[in-house]
C-alpha cells in the first residue's frame, strides 16, 4: 500500500477577504472629479495660464500651486489604488471607474507637453500694441497691465524712446526682468540699476535681466 495519492490541492492566490461579504465599491465621482480638478490645477500652474483678469501670476504662486495639487493628487491616488485593489483582488471584477482617473492623468500629462508655453514670438503684436500706447500715453508709467499672456507688474516710458516691460512673474528682490522696446539701440544704462543684461531678440526689442543697488 502507498497510502494516499492524492495530489495535494493547488495554492491559492492571495485575495482580501471581506469577512461580511460586500462587493467592493470601486473608485466612482468623486476620485474621477477629483483627479479632473487637480490635474487641470496643474497644468494651468505649469502653463501659468489661469481663468480671470491678467489669466498669469508670479512664478512663486505657480510653483506652490503645482506642490499643494501634486500633493494632493498623490492622496487621490493612493484612494484610487486601494478602491481597485478591492475590486480587482478580492471580487475579481472590473469596473471601467478605475480607468477614469488614469486617463485623466494620462490626458494631462499629454496636454502640459504639447500645448505651448507663452513666448515673445507668439504674443509680438500685443508687445508691439503696448509700446504704441505707452509713447501716446501721457502717464510715464502704468502698472499691472496684460500683454498677451503675461502680466506686466509695470510698463515705463523714457525720455529716449525707450519702453520697459516689467515682467510680473520676473521680479524677486533686487532682480527684475522682461523686456525693452528701444528703437536706438541697445538699451542704456537705468538709474539704480547696478547692473543690466539684455538679449536683442528682433528689431527694436530686447529682453533684459536687471539687478537694482540696494
Amino acid at each position: 500500500m502507498h497510502g494516499d495519492d492524492t495530489p495535494p490541492a493547488p495554492r491559492q492566490p492571495l485575495v482580501l477577504r471581506d469577512p461580511i461579504g460586500r462587493p467592493a465599491r470601486p473608485p466612482g465621482l468623486i476620485v474621477a472629479g477629483a483627479s479632473v480638478l487637480l490635474c487641470t490645477g496643474i497644468v494651468f500652474a505649469l502653463m501659468d495660464w489661469w481663468p480671470g483678469h491678467g489669466h498669469t501670476v508670479d512664478a512663486f504662486t505657480n510653483s506652490m500651486s503645482v506642490l499643494v495639487f501634486g500633493v494632493l493628487l498623490v492622496i487621490v491616488g493612493l484612494v484610487w489604488a486601494i478602491k481597485s485593489a478591492y475590486v480587482i483582488g478580492r471580487d475579481r471584477r472590473w469596473s471601467w471607474w478605475i480607468a477614469a482617473a488614469p486617463i485623466v492623468v494620462v490626458a494631462a500629462t499629454v496636454a502640459a507637453a504639447v500645448i505651448p508655453s507663452p513666448s515673445f514670438e507668439s504674443s509680438r503684436s500685443d508687445f508691439d500694441l503696448a509700446a504704441r500706447t505707452a509713447l501716446s500715453s501721457p502717464d510715464p508709467a502704468v502698472f499691472d497691465i496684460p500683454v498677451g499672456p503675461y502680466t506686466m507688474s509695470r510698463i515705463e516710458r523714457h525720455n529716449n524712446g525707450a519702453v520697459y516691460f516689467y515682467d510680473a512673474d520676473r521680479n524677486f528682490l533686487t532682480t527684475s526682468g522682461g523686456w525693452i522696446y528701444s528703437p536706438a539701440g541697445p538699451p542704456p544704462d537705468r538709474a539704480g540699476i547696478d547692473r543690466i543684461e539684455s538679449t536683442h531678440l528682433d528689431g527694436p526689442w530686447y529682453e533684459f535681466t536687471a539687478v537694482w543697488r540696494e
